[in-house]
C-alpha cells in the first residue's frame, strides 16, 4: 500500500481526536502536504506510508501530548533522533500554535532525510534535515544552545545504548521511547518493562512515564532531565 489523500486525512481526523484546536487550519495543512506527495516516488511514497501508520502516528500525538503538560516547548529547539521523513516535527507544527523555533531531524538512513527535506522542509522554517549517527553525534555542542530538548524514539534499535546514554550531557532533558516488541529483528534494546529502561537511563529528575499499549506490546516513555 502507498501513501494516499485518504491515508494522510485519517492522520488528520487522527490529530484532531487529540486537539481540538487543529480545525480549518490543520485541514488546510494537510491539504498542502497532499499536494506535495508527487514529489516522491514509488518507494519513498511506501517508506513514507510506514511512518504514518496508525501506530506511529498515535505514538507520536502521545509524545507530544505528554510533553505539552510538563513543559513548555514554544520558542526551544529539538533534535529528533532516527527522524525519518520528520513526520514527528511535522506533528508538532500541525498540532502547536507556538511550535520549537528549530527541529533538527537526524538519521543515518540520508534517502529518507533526502525525501523528507524534500516533501516537507520546503513548508516549515523550523524543521531541518541532516545526515548523523546517533552514536556519534556531538550533544555537547547541541545543548549549548541552551533549553534545548533531545528526543530518542529509537532506543530499541541501539545496540550499544550505554555508550549512547553517556554521550548525553548531565541536565539535559530528554523524551525517550523505547518498547517491548522482541520479535522484530531491528529491536536490538527492546526492553521489558518501564523499570528496565529506567535502569538503561537513569535520570536526575523524571516528569513523565507511562506506557502506550498496542495490540501485542508496549510503547514506553520516559521524560525527563539526565
Amino acid at each position: 500500500m502507498t501513501l494516499t489523500e485518504t491515508t494522510v486525512h485519517e492522520i488528520a481526523s487522527m490529530i484532531r481526536e487529540h486537539d481540538e484546536y487543529v480545525g480549518a487550519a490543520g485541514v488546510a495543512e494537510v491539504q498542502n502536504l497532499v499536494a506535495r506527495l508527487d514529489l516522491l516516488d514509488e518507494y519513498e511514497r511506501a517508506g513514507l506510508d510506514e511512518s504514518v501508520d496508525a501506530v506511529q502516528i498515535s505514538s507520536k500525538l502521545w509524545l507530544i501530548d505528554m510533553l505539552t503538560k510538563v513543559t513548555d516547548i514554544a520558542g526551544r529547539e529539538m533534535l529528533v533522533i532516527g527522524a525519518w521523513y520528520g513526520i514527528l516535527p511535522l506533528l508538532v507544527n500541525w498540532r502547536m500554535a507556538q511550535p520549537p523555533r528549530r527541529m533538527l531531524c537526524i538519521d543515518i538512513d540520508s534517502s529518507v532525510l533526502l525525501a523528507g527535506e524534500r516533501l516537507i522542509g520546503p513548508i516549515y522554517e523550523n524543521i531541518e534535515y541532516r545526515v548523523a549517527d546517533a552514536m556519534t553525534f556531538d550533544f555537547d555542542l547541541f545543548g549549548r544552545a541552551g533549553n534545548t530538548i533531545v528526543i530518542n524514539t529509537i532506543c530499541e534499535h541501539l545496540r550499544h545504548f550505554e555508550d549512547w546514554w553517556k554521550a548525553i550531557p548531565v541536565g539535559q532533558f530528554v523524551v525517550l521511547q523505547s518498547n517491548d516488541y522482541f520479535p522484530c529483528p531491528d529491536h536490538v534494546n527492546a526492553v521489558s518493562s518501564l523499570d528496565e529502561m529506567k535502569a538503561q537511563a537513569p535520570m536526575s529528575e523524571v516528569v513523565f512515564e507511562g506506557a502506550l499499549p498496542h495490540l501485542k506490546w508496549h510503547r514506553f516513555m520516559l521524560i525527563g532531565s539526565k
